[in-house]
């Protein structure tokens, strides 16, 4: 049987990929768009690309109306470009960092009208040096040309940015769009249909309790209700995909249950749990941290949800890294989580999820703040790789020495023999509690492995002694 990592590093195989990269989107238009060149040549250019491509999907489990589709958006074609680069630049390596990242979170203003307990980016007012318009719309070009293909507009309430609209429309040009809202303006019913004329896919909204007791606490008196309506208004139009985030803590752990009950009546696609990251103005809360114990518990009702998935038409997501194992371990290793989002593919997923699986910080992804400078996480908006008043996004990313060290799980400060591929922790909690290639302390696997290290520490002093 074929080594993908073996064959996908010869350099023969990496040349033909850089062939093909620095040409693919041409080709893949040609393959699946409605016109094609019908020379004989053209055919043969495009031959092998299309033997791999149809390779991959068969793989993947894909059938020829669903592989169309794919390759219909053009967002998709350009995820496909950079995996070619990619290859061909760095060769095929667990984990697998991209040459541009698939997504960018971009914090498009800290401007927001609420003032939440736990919010990373400590919202409130906009920052005096934020982006201007035409700086704004050079950065899109920028990711374009680094062969972004997805982009999640935060904040803040993005909504509530600066010429924002204009930004939304000339974005929806090449990029898929995600935003990412508290929800109480979309209470506005002709907000929402502004969102989806102008090219937006995805809305995320976050609903932190059951009752407008438990999320009003952390959000704002009042604010459970408007998010409701808002959410009502999302699920009301048939061109987005409207999902809920809820950040899970010692306040609302108990409720986590009913919070994801109140998202199946209110029939939104997707529950996403948000892995609490104490930053921002939830620095000074780590005591309502949730124990691993705990966060195992969560994990495990959201695979309990993703196996009921066809009853309920409700995707599970979750940005915790252990979230993967559990799917993995759960599920007999037919299932796992790719970049937050839950695959199936029995077979496939075991060769797929050691290089996708994990922590995408600065391998997969990137953010954005307001004023222009690059993270590797929105979670970690204290951390900066780079300057976009000074460098261009290509640059940084490719550039960055820490991002580099985050992809590289061997040189982690501690070890997870069986999960670092499919699992890794995640990074932007290890910085919080003061190691950014530490151990995630809310992981069960890895207090298990720090109490059985102290066990045998003492048997080994007294064999010494």
């Amino acid at each position: 049987m074929l080594n993908p990592e073996k064959v996908l590093n010869r350099k023969l195989v990496r040349n033909i990929f850089h062939h093909y990269g620095y040409k693919a989107e041409r080709r893949i238009d040609e393959i699946f768009g409605a016109e094609k060149e019908k020379s004989i040549s053209a055919f043969f250019g495009r031959l092998p690309l299309q033997i791999a491509l149809n390779a991959g999907m068969r793989k993947l489990g894909i059938n020829k109306q669903l592989k169309e589709s794919f390759f219909s958006a053009y967002h998709n074609r350009q995820t496909i470009v950079n995996v070619f680069r990619t290859i061909a630049n760095n060769g095929l390596n667990q984990p697998f960092r991209f040459d541009g990242p698939a997504l960018v979170v971009w914090n498009y203003t800290s401007l927001c009208n609420l003032r939440c307990r736990h919010c990373y980016q400590s919202a409130g007012n906009a920052l005096s040096n934020e982006l201007s318009f035409e700086e704004r719309i050079d950065i899109i070009n920028q990711l374009v040309d680094a062969n972004v293909a997805f982009i999640a507009f935060s904040g803040g309430e993005p909504i509530m940015g600066e010429r924002f609209w204009d930004v939304l429309e000339y974005t929806a040009k090449f990029l898929h769009i995600t935003i990412a809202t508290n929800g109480t303006l979309l209470e506005d019913k002709s907000l929402v249909d502004r969102l989806a004329d102008n090219g937006v896919k995805n809305v995320f909204v976050s609903i932190d309790g059951a009752t407008d007791e438990s999320h009003d606490f952390i959000r704002g008196r009042g604010s459970f209700e408007r998010t409701i309506r808002g959410i009502q208004n999302l699920v009301a139009n048939p061109h987005l995909h409207v999902g809920i985030n809820s950040v899970i803590t010692q306040r609302n752990f108990g409720e986590a249950a009913d919070i994801i009950k109140l998202a199946g009546d209110l029939g939104v696609n997707s529950f996403t749990h948000y892995n609490f990251i104490p930053t921002g103005r939830g620095s000074d809360d780590y005591k309502n941290d949730l124990s691993p114990e705990q966060r195992e518990q969560l994990l495990n009702i959201l695979y309990e949800g993703h196996v009921k998935r066809k009853q309920t038409k409700l995707n599970m997501i979750s940005t915790a890294p252990q979230y993967c194992r559990v799917l993995y371990e759960s599920s007999g290793g037919s299932s796992s989580g790719l970049f937050h989002y839950t695959t199936d593919g029995g077979s496939s997923i075991r060769g797929i999820v050691k290089f996708a699986g994990g922590c995408g910080a600065g391998r997969v992804y990137a953010a954005i703040q307001p004023n222009g400078k690059v993270s590797p996480c929105v979670f970690m908006p204290q951390v900066e790789i780079g300057d976009l008043r000074r460098e261009k996004f290509g640059d940084i990313w490719r550039n960055s020495e820490l991002c580099e060290q985050l992809s590289d799980r061997e040189n982690y400060h501690y070890k997870c023999n069986n999960y670092r591929y499919v699992c890794g922790g995640c990074r932007a909690r290890a910085l919080a509690y003061g190691d950014i290639l530490g151990g995630d302390p809310g992981c069960l696997v890895y207090k298990r492995s720090i109490k059985r290290s102290k066990e045998k520490k003492p048997e080994q002093e007294a064999v010494t002694a």
